[in-house]
């Protein structure tokens, strides 16, 4: 569907996308965490999942902690800038268009397990790795665009505090698309009145 802009500009419209978009949010990493962390407690899992911060003495285990460690642009798909995705009409406006830039993400992403004995941190492990499986469909209708294991770093002992909390970190790749909406009308408004100005 071709639609003239005020401007005289051709737009082409996709109804599908334009009210799957009009539906559907994009996820960002840290609505992605909150998600993961509302379902593993529905879960009913033990382990709390925070943000990786300084241990406290009274910090109650298992624990689950994460941190981001790197953000990159996917090398597959290069977005060095926000790239054209699509153009659609407005939600609450018929002669307002909105186009959508997207740009995608890797997040290198750590999520380190504690506990207060080796056995319960590997079954821990096993029952987080297993966890992201299962429900790595979920998250991506949610958003993520992928959701991959990466690596599990070398087992260690944390001896600093009262008792040893046994660690084991594991990385994943997330993988998000930002989208930026552009409010074209508004913008050719912006710039017809900035010429008025200068004239």
């Amino acid at each position: 569907m071709n639609i003239i802009t005020e401007f005289g500009e051709s737009i082409t419209l996709d109804a599908y996308a334009e009210s799957r978009l009009r539906a559907d949010q994009s996820i960002t990493f840290l609505s992605f965490i909150d998600e993961l962390r509302r379902l593993w407690m529905l879960c009913g899992k033990t382990a709390t999942i925070i943000r990786h911060q300084p241990m406290q003495e009274d910090l109650k285990l298992p624990l689950i902690t994460f941190r981001l460690i790197r953000r990159l642009i996917n090398q597959q798909f290069k977005d060095i800038k926000p790239r054209h995705r699509m153009v659609i009409r407005h939600p609450d406006d018929e002669n307002e268009f909105i186009e959508l830039k997207g740009q995608i993400f890797d997040f290198w992403v750590e999520f380190l397990i504690h506990a207060p004995t080796s056995e319960e941190a590997d079954r821990l492990v096993d029952e987080f790795d297993d966890f992201l499986l299962m429900y790595r469909g979920f998250f991506k209708q949610m958003g993520v665009q992928e959701l991959l294991f990466y690596a599990q770093g070398e087992d260690h002992v944390m001896a600093d505090y009262k008792f040893p909390i046994a660690c084991r970190p594991l990385q994943y790749t997330v993988r998000f698309e930002k989208i930026t909406p552009i409010f074209l009308n508004q913008i050719e408004r912006l710039a017809v009145q900035a010429n008025v100005k200068n004239d």
